[in-house]
């Protein structure tokens, strides 16, 4: 599995917009766990032991934090680092049926998220977090129906997690990644449109998916992961101009 069509794929199928809330809910666990191994996948050539494994075991495994173990998305953890870098996948998937719109569960996500960077980095500071939240590709298009030109649901979500990711040093506030992204698929069209992520830390479009040169193939947001870890762990040291 090395890529997240993969992931998408291997977890169908996938429920209609009126499907049950069990169907919608096993959907996402799916897609999480297969997404999940991509990214450890992807990861793997540059982090050796990175969980889940290449076929998928070992998913959710432990980490120790300030408050016992918990459980990450992908895991790269060594005796002597202790957990080095951490990616946390979240996935909405569905439009809520009153609003139309994908944000309903940015506040569940956002605390969801802030335990987790709190937990891990008040025990672990020098360690990398990255979260990644997964968004169909029309989240990008539509617009909020009670303001005249406000945000989509993608634009109104790199507006709300931004400032969940801003952690440049290890004595900045636990509760922040060192890096977020917005993963946009499109479940009708895996070949054609393959999965863009957008740096919530850049400007947004407004109501509009990103064009290619405003985000990232999966392999550029797999070596901005890896950048990130670096800049922490193996800064690069340069010399200046003879």
């Amino acid at each position: 599995m090395q890529s997240p069509e993969d992931a998408l794929r291997a977890a169908e199928p996938r429920p209609h917009v009126g499907g049950s809330r069990s169907d919608k809910k096993n959907y996402a666990e799916r897609l999480s766990r297969h997404l999940s191994t991509v990214f450890a996948n992807a990861l793997r050539p540059h982090f050796d032991g990175v969980l889940p494994h290449a076929d998928g075991t070992s998913q959710e495994s432990r980490a120790r934090t300030a408050k016992g173990f918990k459980k990450l998305d992908v895991n790269y953890s060594t005796p002597e680092l202790g957990l080095g870098l951490g990616v946390s996948i979240k996935t909405l998937n569905f439009v809520d049926g009153s609003s139309a719109r994908y944000t309903k569960n940015f506040s569940r996500i956002d605390n969801e998220l802030r335990a987790e960077a709190t937990d891990y980095h008040v025990r672990q500071p020098y360690s990398v977090l990255v979260a990644v939240l997964f968004l169909p590709r029309d989240s990008a298009r539509e617009v909020e129906p009670r303001r005249s030109g406000g945000p989509s649901s993608f634009g109104a979500a790199v507006k709300y997690f931004r400032p969940r990711s801003i952690r440049r040093f290890p004595t900045d506030d636990p509760e922040l990644f060192e890096g977020f992204f917005i993963g946009l698929y499109d479940p009708l069209a895996l070949e054609a449109a393959p999965t863009r992520f957008f740096d919530v830390r850049e400007p947004p479009p407004r109501a509009r998916p990103p064009r290619s040169d405003e985000s990232y193939s999966f392999a550029e947001t797999v070596a901005r992961i890896v950048a990130t870890y670096d800049e922490r762990n193996q800064p690069p040291f340069e010399w200046a101009a003879d």
